[in-house]
């Protein structure tokens, strides 16, 4: 028996499935590790039910008998996180897809969706031409080319003349900026279940495949290799969606078996807000008298007093700060259900404990918190005192309506979404 279960960010769902496989007990345990932030906590149970509890992390699981899909509800859907990946990378994710393949078919799918763009962006690369710059390349060959290697020739072919040691540069397409789409395409191909998905994902792999061969699968390893300027600047938004692809299979190759086919694709959804809603508030406050840093960081709040030295350092989300006071307000940015529950207490505590570092004896001290909803609301707003004094800190969180805040970027109605966003930064920091 085949079971599908979907369910949203943070919810619980329990049902009735099959029994499972050993990988499949592995996979749910390294999805619920506790040495890592668990990114989905799945449970066998002796009733023959599984138990699911969704945190920030979305995306596809897919056991031998059990398809589990996280969706992303609180920012309008799967479209909705790749169109918060393009604003925040100030690039073009998403393009006009062809009449013919309509959205609706992957509507529920993460990865398809992710795979469905990444074929068609590919397809675009293609016609455009793909890139050919010079490799280095060390070979055996018959005939000198390039330069001729004198110490391998000596340590590997002394006194032979038939076989000749180059090292020449070769002019063709197989360059880090083609490899990385090529790999991306490749572990597409082999989880995609949308067969019209899975058939244009396998249409560009076969062409990218014939200019360049991936070294390897790590998204990291690409970022430090490509650089970009005036040649690869069209390759943004294919690499944006190949390493979204990479990282969201990064930890799970092990259980990828071929009797069942269990494997993860998920992402946290923590990381995809933080980084919208940090270009969102630093592009509303250019040309104001605030601006805001991306996670500054404070070295000499804590200190060791036997040494001397740094015992650890503080980095926030942002610090807004005012340039005609010098008043810096932390604030963090959290993918919480906050609209509809109180804060949690250990985010309590890192919040005072960035107002308290980031103030001054002669200024309040405040932090705030962001969180997304779906519709603009606005705090809790809480004072932190002891028993016996004047108040310590206040700490304000405020609700960011991410659907409302796409849809006014698609409508190119920006100054309105940069007052609206002005406004939730004031009730942050009282700053005016």
């Amino acid at each position: 028996m085949f079971t599908q279960i979907v369910l949203n960010e943070y919810q619980s769902k329990r049902e009735r499935v099959s029994p499972p496989t050993h990988a499949d007990v592995q996979l749910a345990e390294q999805l619920s590790s506790e040495v890592l932030e668990p990114k989905i906590i799945i449970r066998w149970l002796s009733t023959g039910e599984i138990d699911i509890s969704a945190t920030s992390w979305v995306g596809v699981i897919r056991f031998s008998h059990v398809d589990v899909h996280v969706v992303p509800k609180l920012v309008g859907g799967q479209l909705g996180v790749l169109r918060m990946l393009q604003y925040a990378a100030g690039i073009e994710l998403i393009r006009r897809l062809p009449s013919e393949r309509p959205l609706a078919a992957v509507k529920t799918n993460l990865l398809d969706l992710t795979a469905l763009f990444l074929a068609e962006a590919t397809k675009t690369l293609i016609q455009d031409g793909l890139l050919r710059d010079y490799r280095p390349v060390d070979d055996s060959l018959t005939a000198l080319r390039g330069r001729l290697n004198l110490r391998d020739q000596y340590l590997r072919r002394f006194g032979q003349l038939h076989q000749l040691e180059c090292n020449f540069d070769e002019y063709d397409g197989d360059v880090p900026d083609n490899q990385l789409v090529a790999a991306a395409l490749q572990v597409a191909c082999r989880r995609v279940h949308e067969p019209d998905v899975r058939a244009a994902a396998l249409r560009q792999a076969a062409i990218i495949s014939e200019v360049c061969e991936p070294p390897t699968r790590d998204a990291d390893w690409y970022e430090k290799k490509i650089v970009y300027g005036r040649r690869n600047a069209r390759y943004r938004s294919v690499h944006e969606l190949s390493k979204l692809i990479l990282r969201g299979f990064a930890f799970e190759d092990l259980y990828d078996t071929s009797a069942g086919h269990v494997n993860a694709f998920m992402f946290d959804m923590n990381l995809v807000f933080e980084r919208f809603v940090t270009r969102l508030i630093q592009n509303a406050l250019d040309g104001t008298d605030l601006w805001a840093s991306a996670q500054p960081r404070l070295r000499a709040v804590i200190r060791n007093d036997e040494t001397g030295r740094t015992y650890s350092t503080v980095k926030p989300d942002l610090v807004i700060e005012e340039a005609t006071t010098g008043h810096a307000v932390p604030v963090d940015i959290k993918y919480k259900l906050y609209a509809d529950k109180k804060l949690s207490t250990s985010d309590i505590y890192q919040l005072f404990f960035y107002a308290y570092a980031h103030g001054t004896d002669h200024l309040p001290r405040r932090a705030g918190v962001i969180y997304p909803t779906a519709s603009t609301v606005s705090g809790p707003c809480l004072s932190i005192k002891p028993i016996v004094g004047p108040t310590a800190a206040w700490i304000a969180g405020a609700g960011l309506d991410v659907p409302s805040a796409l849809d006014a970027i698609d409508r190119h109605e920006i100054n309105t979404l940069h007052a609206e966003v002005r406004d939730i930064v004031s009730s942050l920091t009282a700053f005016a």
